[in-house]
Protein backbone atom coordinates (compact mmCIF):
# COMPACT_ATOMS: atom_id res chain seq x y z
CA UNK A 1 0.00 0.00 0.00
CA UNK A 2 0.79 3.59 -0.68
CA UNK A 3 2.06 5.22 2.25
CA UNK A 4 0.28 8.69 3.61
CA UNK A 5 2.81 10.98 3.18
CA UNK A 6 0.96 14.52 4.90
CA UNK A 7 1.63 13.15 8.66
CA UNK A 8 5.06 12.14 7.70
CA UNK A 9 5.69 15.48 6.18
CA UNK A 10 4.30 17.54 8.96
CA UNK A 11 6.30 15.14 11.39
CA UNK A 12 9.72 16.21 9.34
CA UNK A 13 9.13 19.70 9.00
CA UNK A 14 8.15 20.36 12.81
CA UNK A 15 11.32 18.03 13.49
CA UNK A 16 13.27 19.79 11.41
CA UNK A 17 12.59 23.76 12.32
CA UNK A 18 13.17 21.83 15.77
CA UNK A 19 16.02 20.83 15.27
CA UNK A 20 17.52 23.75 13.97
CA UNK A 21 16.75 26.25 16.77
CA UNK A 22 17.68 23.18 19.51
CA UNK A 23 21.05 24.73 20.17
CA UNK A 24 20.10 28.25 20.51
CA UNK A 25 19.39 29.43 23.90
CA UNK A 26 16.07 30.48 24.92
CA UNK A 27 14.24 30.06 21.37
CA UNK A 28 15.08 26.32 22.09
CA UNK A 29 12.28 26.45 24.10
CA UNK A 30 9.97 26.77 21.46
CA UNK A 31 11.97 24.21 19.43
CA UNK A 32 11.05 21.82 22.42
CA UNK A 33 7.38 22.46 21.16
CA UNK A 34 8.12 21.98 17.59
CA UNK A 35 9.76 18.82 18.76
CA UNK A 36 7.19 17.17 20.60
CA UNK A 37 4.45 18.40 17.62
CA UNK A 38 6.45 16.87 14.75
CA UNK A 39 6.98 13.59 17.19
CA UNK A 40 3.09 12.63 17.81
CA UNK A 41 2.86 13.39 14.05
CA UNK A 42 5.44 10.79 12.97
CA UNK A 43 3.52 8.46 16.00
CA UNK A 44 0.58 9.14 14.41
CA UNK A 45 1.57 8.63 10.77
CA UNK A 46 3.19 5.63 11.64
CA UNK A 47 0.46 3.98 13.78
CA UNK A 48 -1.47 5.13 10.47
CA UNK A 49 0.53 3.71 8.13
CA UNK A 50 0.69 0.67 10.13
CA UNK A 51 0.23 -1.55 6.87
CA UNK A 52 2.28 0.57 4.26
CA UNK A 53 5.31 1.95 4.29
CA UNK A 54 6.77 4.45 7.01
CA UNK A 55 9.53 5.71 5.38
CA UNK A 56 8.53 9.78 5.74
CA UNK A 57 6.64 8.64 9.15
CA UNK A 58 9.41 7.31 10.31
CA UNK A 59 11.92 10.05 9.17
CA UNK A 60 9.91 12.33 10.98
CA UNK A 61 10.32 10.90 14.44
CA UNK A 62 13.48 10.85 14.17
CA UNK A 63 14.29 14.22 13.58
CA UNK A 64 11.78 15.01 16.07
CA UNK A 65 13.10 13.28 19.01
CA UNK A 66 16.96 14.26 18.02
CA UNK A 67 15.81 18.22 18.06
CA UNK A 68 14.34 17.15 21.82
CA UNK A 69 17.25 15.46 23.06
CA UNK A 70 19.19 18.33 21.44
CA UNK A 71 17.37 21.39 22.94
CA UNK A 72 17.63 18.83 26.48
CA UNK A 73 21.55 18.83 26.21
CA UNK A 74 21.32 22.59 25.39
CA UNK A 75 19.64 24.03 27.60
CA UNK A 76 21.80 21.78 30.10
CA UNK A 77 24.75 22.76 28.67
CA UNK A 78 23.78 26.37 29.37
CA UNK A 79 22.48 25.75 32.24
CA UNK A 80 25.97 24.53 33.66
CA UNK A 81 27.74 27.19 31.94
CA UNK A 82 25.30 30.08 34.19
CA UNK A 83 25.51 27.99 37.52
CA UNK A 84 29.40 28.32 37.18
CA UNK A 85 29.21 31.54 35.96
CA UNK A 86 27.04 32.70 39.13
CA UNK A 87 28.93 29.96 41.46
CA UNK A 88 31.65 31.56 40.82
CA UNK A 89 30.51 35.00 41.44
CA UNK A 90 28.82 33.67 44.98
CA UNK A 91 31.99 32.24 45.69
CA UNK A 92 34.02 35.34 44.88
CA UNK A 93 31.41 37.73 46.99
CA UNK A 94 31.62 34.62 49.90
CA UNK A 95 35.55 34.67 49.86
CA UNK A 96 35.66 38.75 49.29
CA UNK A 97 33.43 38.35 52.44
CA UNK A 98 35.40 36.04 54.07
CA UNK A 99 38.49 38.33 53.54
CA UNK A 100 36.34 41.59 54.72
CA UNK A 101 35.62 40.14 58.25
CA UNK A 102 39.30 38.35 58.37
CA UNK A 103 40.45 42.55 57.95
CA UNK A 104 38.04 44.06 60.55
CA UNK A 105 38.53 41.18 63.05
CA UNK A 106 42.02 41.72 62.49
CA UNK A 107 41.49 45.37 62.59
CA UNK A 108 39.67 44.64 65.87
CA UNK A 109 42.05 42.48 67.40
CA UNK A 110 44.87 45.20 66.64
CA UNK A 111 43.01 47.72 68.71
CA UNK A 112 42.60 45.02 71.59
CA UNK A 113 45.74 45.21 73.86
CA UNK A 114 45.21 41.45 75.02
CA UNK A 115 45.53 39.79 71.69
CA UNK A 116 48.99 41.81 71.49
CA UNK A 117 52.36 39.17 71.56
CA UNK A 118 54.07 39.28 74.73
CA UNK A 119 57.62 40.18 74.39
CA UNK A 120 60.30 41.65 76.85
CA UNK A 121 63.37 43.59 74.77
CA UNK A 122 65.73 46.23 75.06
CA UNK A 123 64.29 46.29 78.88
CA UNK A 124 60.10 46.31 78.07
CA UNK A 125 58.16 43.76 79.32
CA UNK A 126 54.91 44.22 77.05
CA UNK A 127 52.19 41.66 78.50
CA UNK A 128 49.16 42.36 76.55
CA UNK A 129 47.13 44.93 79.08
CA UNK A 130 50.42 46.08 80.14
CA UNK A 131 53.64 47.37 79.18
CA UNK A 132 56.42 47.52 82.38
CA UNK A 133 59.76 49.71 81.19
CA UNK A 134 62.78 48.19 83.39
CA UNK A 135 64.00 52.11 84.08
CA UNK A 136 66.81 51.18 86.81
CA UNK A 137 67.60 49.21 90.05
CA UNK A 138 69.16 49.36 93.45
CA UNK A 139 70.32 47.10 96.64
CA UNK A 140 68.05 48.62 99.80
CA UNK A 141 67.85 47.71 103.36
CA UNK A 142 64.29 45.02 103.76
CA UNK A 143 61.54 46.21 106.00
CA UNK A 144 62.53 42.46 107.47
CA UNK A 145 65.26 42.57 109.99
CA UNK A 146 69.22 41.85 108.77
CA UNK A 147 68.01 41.71 104.99
CA UNK A 148 68.37 43.56 101.98
CA UNK A 149 65.66 43.98 98.87
CA UNK A 150 66.41 44.26 95.26
CA UNK A 151 64.41 46.96 94.26
CA UNK A 152 63.43 47.05 90.34
CA UNK A 153 61.63 50.36 89.09
CA UNK A 154 59.66 50.37 85.90
CA UNK A 155 57.22 52.77 84.27
CA UNK A 156 53.71 50.92 83.61
CA UNK A 157 51.46 51.65 81.65
CA UNK A 158 47.87 50.47 81.58
CA UNK A 159 47.13 49.79 77.63
CA UNK A 160 43.43 49.35 77.86
CA UNK A 161 40.45 51.87 78.94
CA UNK A 162 39.95 49.63 82.33
CA UNK A 163 41.40 49.88 85.41
CA UNK A 164 44.24 47.19 85.89
CA UNK A 165 46.26 45.77 88.39
CA UNK A 166 50.03 46.17 88.24
CA UNK A 167 51.35 44.03 90.99
CA UNK A 168 49.90 40.85 88.53
CA UNK A 169 53.56 41.21 87.00
CA UNK A 170 54.67 38.77 90.07
CA UNK A 171 52.81 36.11 88.49
CA UNK A 172 54.80 36.25 85.55
CA UNK A 173 58.02 37.52 86.71
CA UNK A 174 60.69 36.00 89.11
CA UNK A 175 64.15 36.41 90.38
CA UNK A 176 66.81 33.76 90.83
CA UNK A 177 69.41 33.77 93.29
CA UNK A 178 72.42 31.02 93.27
CA UNK A 179 72.71 30.05 97.76
CA UNK A 180 75.15 26.80 98.63
CA UNK A 181 72.51 24.37 97.39
CA UNK A 182 69.86 25.46 94.87
CA UNK A 183 69.09 28.69 92.48
CA UNK A 184 66.81 30.46 95.10
CA UNK A 185 63.23 31.31 94.19
CA UNK A 186 63.66 34.79 95.88
CA UNK A 187 60.51 36.01 97.31
CA UNK A 188 58.77 39.36 97.20
CA UNK A 189 59.62 41.83 99.72
CA UNK A 190 59.44 45.05 100.88
CA UNK A 191 61.70 48.21 102.00
CA UNK A 192 62.25 49.14 105.20
CA UNK A 193 59.91 51.96 106.21
CA UNK A 194 61.43 55.53 107.47
CA UNK A 195 58.50 56.36 109.67
CA UNK A 196 57.03 59.36 107.77
CA UNK A 197 55.88 57.44 104.64
CA UNK A 198 57.16 60.41 102.83
CA UNK A 199 60.19 57.32 101.19
CA UNK A 200 59.56 57.65 97.38
CA UNK A 201 60.23 54.16 97.12
CA UNK A 202 57.45 53.26 99.72
CA UNK A 203 55.63 55.45 97.21
CA UNK A 204 56.28 53.59 94.38
CA UNK A 205 55.54 50.16 95.78
CA UNK A 206 52.25 51.17 96.93
CA UNK A 207 51.87 52.40 93.39
CA UNK A 208 52.43 48.71 92.25
CA UNK A 209 49.75 47.41 93.80
CA UNK A 210 47.10 50.62 93.54
CA UNK A 211 44.40 50.37 90.60
CA UNK A 212 46.12 52.10 87.60
CA UNK A 213 43.63 53.54 85.83
CA UNK A 214 42.87 53.13 81.56
CA UNK A 215 45.49 54.95 79.13
CA UNK A 216 47.60 55.82 82.06
CA UNK A 217 51.44 55.66 83.28
CA UNK A 218 52.81 54.97 86.33
CA UNK A 219 56.43 54.25 88.26
CA UNK A 220 56.51 51.51 90.35
CA UNK A 221 58.59 49.69 92.24
CA UNK A 222 59.18 46.01 92.69
CA UNK A 223 61.00 44.35 95.51
CA UNK A 224 62.31 40.72 95.88
CA UNK A 225 64.27 39.87 99.44
CA UNK A 226 67.81 38.99 99.14
CA UNK A 227 69.48 35.68 99.75
CA UNK A 228 73.49 36.60 99.92
CA UNK A 229 75.14 39.04 97.00
CA UNK A 230 75.14 36.84 94.08
CA UNK A 231 74.25 37.90 90.78
CA UNK A 232 69.91 37.86 90.22
CA UNK A 233 68.46 36.45 87.10
CA UNK A 234 65.18 38.11 86.64
CA UNK A 235 62.80 35.73 83.91
CA UNK A 236 59.66 37.36 82.71
CA UNK A 237 57.03 34.86 81.29
CA UNK A 238 53.99 34.93 78.91
CA UNK A 239 50.68 34.35 79.25
CA UNK A 240 51.33 30.61 79.41
CA UNK A 241 53.85 30.93 82.00
CA UNK A 242 57.11 30.10 79.63
CA UNK A 243 60.08 32.46 80.06
CA UNK A 244 60.61 34.84 77.16
CA UNK A 245 63.39 37.21 78.83
CA UNK A 246 65.57 37.50 81.40
CA UNK A 247 67.48 40.11 83.06
CA UNK A 248 70.67 40.13 85.56
CA UNK A 249 71.35 42.30 88.07
CA UNK A 250 74.47 42.71 90.07
CA UNK A 251 73.90 43.11 93.95
CA UNK A 252 76.88 43.72 95.25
Amino acid sequence: MTEKKILGILSIVFGGVGLTFSWMPFINNMAFILGIVGAVLGVIAIVTNRKSKKTLALIGTVISVLSLVFVLITQNYYSKKLDDTFGQNSSSYSEKTKAEKAANKTSENSNDPSKNKWTFKNNVFSAGIMTYKLTKSEVLDSAQDGKKVLVIYADVTNNTEKEQDPSNIYMVMHAFQKTNTANKDLVTGMVKYDGTGNNPVQQQQDALHDKLLGQKTVTVAMAFTLENDNPVTVKFDDANFKTIGEKQYNVK
